[in-house]
């Protein structure tokens, strides 16, 4: 196990501007219960661009992964990982669900219905989470993902001022995460985001005009954004 641990350490990559993902992945869906302990026991409040960062992102993953029989349980313990400082800790949050969640989307769901309604940093990692292509499959979830979509982003329409960093890191996960879920069922996204548009907060315009800057929703429908973008001028 300590060569494993050290392993993770001298080849994460980091400090520097990417950590090593393919070595996160090969060590989390491989890794015992000993490892991840291991992993998530060098967690604490102030990690930044350092191995041993990486080593938690590692031993989020996994536990996401060994845990995956237990949805419930395994959402719960990491949720307090989902609010840390570090930018990175919270994308191996969204990385460890989407690992699990093809194939249960249903309990992720229901287990992450407490984060929809907990803080800017909660909410920001099921955005992160669910709002990934190879997930956006059923129609049935989709229709969900643009329920919970709206309710995090109408959230907004309350803010007149200026935007804690917590904030800013949720509208910034916003300003992309529609543009995925729209493209994956045009229909009812379409619909669903002019509504959306439609609002004259300020920080709700900002998130629609991000979306409409991705190039796969020009690829999409170009003249449903170029409908959308006149509304603005």
């Amino acid at each position: 196990m300590k060569k494993t641990i050290e392993n993770l350490l001298k080849n994460s990559g980091l400090p520097g501007p990417r950590a090593n993902l393919e070595l996160l992945y090969s060590f989390s869906k491989n890794a015992t219960e000993n490892e991840i302990d291991e992993c998530l026991s060098f967690y604490k409040d102030d990690l930044h661009n350092s191995p041993e960062e990486f080593v938690v992102m590692c031993g989020i993953v996994g536990y996401c992964i060994l845990n995956k029989d237990n949805i419930q349980k395994m959402l719960s313990t990491i949720r307090k990982y989902a609010s840390h400082s570090s930018w990175r800790i919270r994308e191996s949050i969204a990385i460890g669900i989407q690992e699990i969640a093809e194939n249960n989307m249903s309990e992720i769901l229901n287990g992450l219905k407490n984060w929809i309604d907990g803080n800017d940093l909660e909410k920001r990692a099921v955005v992160a989470a669910l709002c990934e292509p190879k997930l956006l499959k059923e129609k049935s979830f989709i229709i969900k993902l643009f329920e919970i979509l709206n309710k995090i982003t109408m959230s907004f329409d309350k803010i007149d001022g200026k935007l804690s960093e917590n904030q800013n890191s949720l509208r910034k996960t916003l300003g992309y995460g529609w543009s995925v879920a729209i493209v994956s069922f045009p229909n009812k996204g379409k619909v669903v985001f002019e509504k959306i548009a439609k609002c004259d907060n300020k920080h709700i315009k900002w998130i629609v005009k991000e979306n409409l800057k991705k190039n796969r929703l020009a690829v999409m429908d170009k003249k449903w954004v170029e409908k959308i973008l006149a509304t603005f001028n």
